[in-house]
């Protein structure tokens, strides 16, 4: 049991962070000594963190001392922090400097030295130059925020940089409501007014938890996002519905929400020997469009 003095420590340095940077918005990490960041109860992030983490132990193909992990717009830092205690090195990118300050301070306090690197960044960067190469890259909750051609050029950033595995959770278009191209292929979705979170969250313009600097941004569907993941090297991509994220659910009732997290795996692919499948197969997963919807 950790001593009082350690417990008001701890309250003593949480409570500088929040007067300069604000109170936590959603990651809730145990700090140690009673000590939370936002309160002894699970938060929606908490129910989340359960589903990640085990997508990665099921998945690595090293032990945890040997992963270099990529969390990308970290917010708070929990993902990141959570693999970063199960002995993964991770390196977190976050543009926002309140929310990289909170992930720094928790990875401090729960002692996790050159294991947690936090960066003050625009995910935009992102390049193995830049940044080098990861076995785990954590694309969770940033991939709808960004605004098209933008989202194309990141996605093949974060093909660039995994070598293995890439987990995303993200917002999608439900129909095929516009159409992008990018390279000559089409891609569809649908246009997100940023300024709605503004006005959801209840916050001024600088929402912590909504784009960086564009007012709009483009939702994939289900089959473009697949598609284009393919096209980046991801030999096999999966719908994780498993461990649950009852909070889902309950979005879904009552906005109508659309939202999925999904594993990709960086692998070789593998020609057929039992049956006459030509080896180039044409792209799948074909847009079913409802004209209904088809307006912008």
């Amino acid at each position: 049991m950790e001593s009082p003095d350690r417990q008001a420590g701890i309250r003593r340095a949480r409570q500088r962070v929040e007067e300069r940077y604000g109170a936590w918005t959603n990651h809730n990490l145990a700090l140690g000594a009673a000590e939370y960041t936002v309160g002894p109860a699970p938060t929606g992030a908490d129910w989340k963190l359960r589903r990640y983490l085990q997508m990665v132990a099921d998945l690595k193909i090293k032990p945890w001392e040997d992963l270099r992990v990529l969390d990308l717009a970290c917010l708070e830092g929990l993902y990141g922090i959570e693999l970063a205690l199960q002995g993964a090195r991770v390196v977190a990118i976050e543009g926002r400097e309140a929310n990289l300050a909170k992930a720094q301070f928790a990875a401090t306090t729960l002692g996790l030295g050159d294991r947690y690197e936090g960066r003050l960044e625009d995910v935009r960067s992102l390049s193995p130059e830049r940044h080098g190469t990861f076995d785990v890259v954590l694309c969770l909750g940033i991939l709808y925020h960004l605004d098209a051609p933008d989202v194309f050029d990141f996605l093949r950033q974060v093909g660039a940089v995994c070598q293995h595995l890439l987990l995303v959770d993200t917002q999608l278009a439900p129909a095929p409501v516009i159409s992008v191209a990018d390279q000559g292929q089409t891609y569809w979705g649908r246009w997100h007014d940023e300024r709605d979170d503004t006005a959801h969250f209840g916050r001024p313009a600088e929402v912590l938890w909504s784009s960086l600097d564009n007012d709009r941004s483009f939702w994939f569907t289900r089959p473009s996002l697949w598609r284009f993941l393919e096209g980046t090297g991801f030999t096999s991509i999966w719908e994780s519905h498993g461990p649950a994220v009852p909070r889902y659910e309950v979005m879904r009732r009552q906005e109508g929400s659309d939202r999925a997290t999904f594993v990709a795996i960086k692998g070789k692919p593998v020609a057929t020997k039992a049956s006459p499948l030509p080896q180039t197969l044409p792209a799948g997963w074909d847009e079913i469009e409802d004209l209904s919807l088809s307006s912008p």
